[in-house]
């Protein structure tokens, strides 16, 4: 009854926009990106004048936007500014941010590596085209190894268990709740993203020239309120988005024990004290050294609040 209630008010407040065509938003099938499927799951996109698009990579997301089939996407921030830089006719704002990793996204290595310059000459299995050539690059760092160092291997993220299981990979970087089915193949958590704080952060992206204003307002309340849904009804939502992601309770539980959730007040935290520019601001920095970036712009004009003038 209380879900049904929240439902019912989810769509007084998002309204109705038949006579527009609906904001394509991109987005693979990662459970900090839950909200935005759970509010599909309960039909609130399509009241809110959303369509959800699905990939089975992030790779296929960034492909979409560069070739103009999204107007939005669910990415995190070194996606998003390489995004930018690789697409300059496109206008990108951050409208939200999603969800911190903490230990979510993690590198998981089979015996005897037991230590990160332990790596040198092992085969790292990787989404190379998306969050983990940064996540790869961070951890080389940590390790004082170069990219020569290791062979890397490029693998979506839906064939990292089976490559490892099949001892073509000595190492992935991947999602956590991956972590469960490697573990049981041997594997062992060497490395995760609680030791690159603030770095790994999933955004809600939207092109200005195809999303107004009003529709970003949209946007931002569709995602808040299917949040605080989930949260507060896990046993009624928690199954839904299980069955629509593919997981199973106990991959659920590793991921959002890794992950801090982009609600109302870990927004309005990282806007009003700067950290999100900060953020946008050191991974611009950190890509451009390394010769990744073309013509890198200004952080603030990622941010509506800072779009124009300093912030």
């Amino acid at each position: 009854m209380r879900l049904t209630l929240l439902l019912l008010l989810g769509l007084i407040l998002l309204g109705c926009q038949p006579n527009t065509e609906p904001t394509r938003v991109g987005s693979n099938r990662w459970l900090g990106y839950g909200p935005i499927y759970l509010a599909d799951d309960l039909r609130w996109t399509e009241s809110a004048g959303v369509r959800l698009v699905e990939y089975p990579t992030t790779t296929g997301v960034l492909r979409g936007f560069r070739n103009g089939m999204l107007d939005a996407a669910l990415l995190t921030l070194d996606e998003v500014l390489l995004l930018q830089d690789r697409a300059p006719e496109l206008d990108l704002e951050i409208v939200l941010v999603a969800n911190v990793s903490a230990g979510a996204d993690a590198l998981f290595t089979r015996a005897p590596i037991a230590s990160l310059d332990a790596l040198k000459g092992q085969r790292i299995g990787v989404e190379n085209t998306a969050l983990g050539a940064f996540f790869l690059e961070r951890l080389l760092d940590q390790a004082q190894l170069s990219i020569d160092d290791v062979t890397v291997v490029s693998l979506p993220v839906h064939e990292h268990v089976e490559a490892f299981r099949e001892g073509k990979v000595d190492a992935v970087i991947t999602f956590a709740s991956e972590g469960p089915a490697l573990e049981r193949h041997g594997a062992r958590r060497l490395f995760d993203s609680r030791q690159l704080p603030g770095e790994i952060v999933d955004v809600l992206v939207v092109d200005r020239r195809h999303v107004s204003t009003e529709r970003r307002r949209q946007l931002k309340a569709l995602w808040l309120t299917s949040l605080r849904t989930w949260q507060e009804n896990r046993a009624e939502t928690d199954p839904r988005l299980q069955a629509r992601l593919g997981l199973s309770a106990e991959a659920m539980q590793v991921t959002l024990a890794g992950v801090v959730m982009g609600d109302a007040a870990l927004n309005r935290q990282w806007l009003d004290s700067g950290q999100l520019l900060r953020s946008v601001q050191h991974l611009s920095d950190y890509l451009s050294e390394r010769g990744l970036l073309a013509n890198p712009r200004p952080a603030q004009q990622l941010l509506a609040e800072c779009r124009g003038r300093k912030c």
